[in-house]
């Protein structure tokens, strides 16, 4: 029955490959008996190598997931094992084997889909600036500048709520408090170049609008923040993509993220409308995109609602450049 629960990479492609008819079949080989925790390294009867190559998924029942095959010896078989399916069994037992080709179409088509949903937007996709052990944070350079995060996908709002490192002595420590808004790349340059006609108010309990941008590699914001700040950033996040490299000896393959744990129909329908696509079953590839439509559909509903029932409605300004005005009577 744990196939029926897509928790994990593996119990994606099980019940991928159960809706498109994959059946899998038993090898002349047996497992004698298997080792490790989240990667298994299963003793075969006899050298699997003319029959299990990595890249294929291999089981013990078609009830449950099969589990990703890392790599083959003449005597072993190491297997990606999430869910715990070669735990607990009475050895030797055998082994089922999807088809090389379903596995590689299905594999093909899981990155399909994620290339179609790398910018969907979800909550568990958030970042949080208040985590007490690792808070999603940037710190500005000697340019005030700050490196834009690898897991950026794109920013929400940067804010800083700590008091500034470099302000005039005399001022107190009540503010200001700086949320900085999101501008274009050509106005964020016109008002750096700008920047030192801004009045800088200290010692001031207000929340002030300031602005960034993206321009290179590198967040630039006016007015300057100057040097070693820490600004607290609130953006949506990349996902990593299944099966992907970890570079972790215990978890040596992405088995789920955060769009599968939190959006694991959206997984499967875009996934068979990809796989359905890449057969020339255009009918059934339009029948999944819809109801993948229809999923997200819902979930970008709520996200408006709620972002559009309250908004920055109590922002002052206080950076403001001077305006010089002259008149002559």
């Amino acid at each position: 029955m744990a196939a029926q629960f897509i928790q994990s990479a593996n119990s994606l492609v099980s019940r991928i490959a159960s809706w498109v008819g994959a059946i899998p079949s038993p090898l002349s080989i047996t497992v004698t008996n298997a080792t490790g925790s989240t990667t298994k390294v299963l003793t075969t009867s006899a050298n699997p190598t003319s029959v299990v190559l990595p890249g294929d998924f291999i089981g013990v029942s078609t009830m449950l997931p099969y589990t990703a095959v890392l790599q083959v010896t003449s005597t072993t078989i190491t297997v990606s094992d999430p869910d715990g399916i070669w735990a607990g069994l009475s050895y030797p037992t055998i082994i089922l084997k999807l088809p090389s080709q379903s596995s590689m179409e299905i594999m093909t088509s899981i990155q399909l889909a994620e290339m179609k949903m790398r910018v969907i937007e979800l909550p568990a996709l958030r970042s949080d600036p208040y985590d007490p052990l690792n808070p999603s944070i940037l710190t500005t350079d000697s340019q005030g500048m700050a490196e834009i995060p690898a897991d950026m996908n794109w920013p929400i709002l940067f804010f800083q709520d700590a008091q500034p490192s470099q302000q005039p002595a005399g001022a107190t420590n009540m503010g200001p408090w700086i949320v900085y808004d999101r501008v274009g790349d050509r106005e964020i340059i016109r008002r750096r170049m700008i920047d030192q006609l801004y009045i800088r108010p200290f010692g001031v309990p207000r929340v002030i609008r300031a602005s960034f941008s993206e321009v290179g590699g590198r967040y630039v914001f006016t007015p300057n923040p100057g040097e070693n700040v820490t600004i607290k950033a609130y953006y949506q996040r990349a996902f990593p993509f299944l099966f992907g490299v970890t570079g972790d000896a215990m978890t040596p393959i992405v088995q789920t993220n955060q769009v599968l744990a939190s959006f694991p129909e959206g997984y499967l329908y875009s996934t068979l409308a990809a796989f359905y696509d890449k057969n020339k079953n255009t009918e059934e590839s339009q029948k999944w995109n819809a109801r993948f439509d229809d999923a997200y559909g819902l979930i970008q509903d709520q996200n408006f609602k709620d972002k559009w029932r309250g908004g920055d409605q109590h922002l002052t300004s206080e950076f403001q450049p001077r305006n010089y005005r002259y008149s002559f009577k």
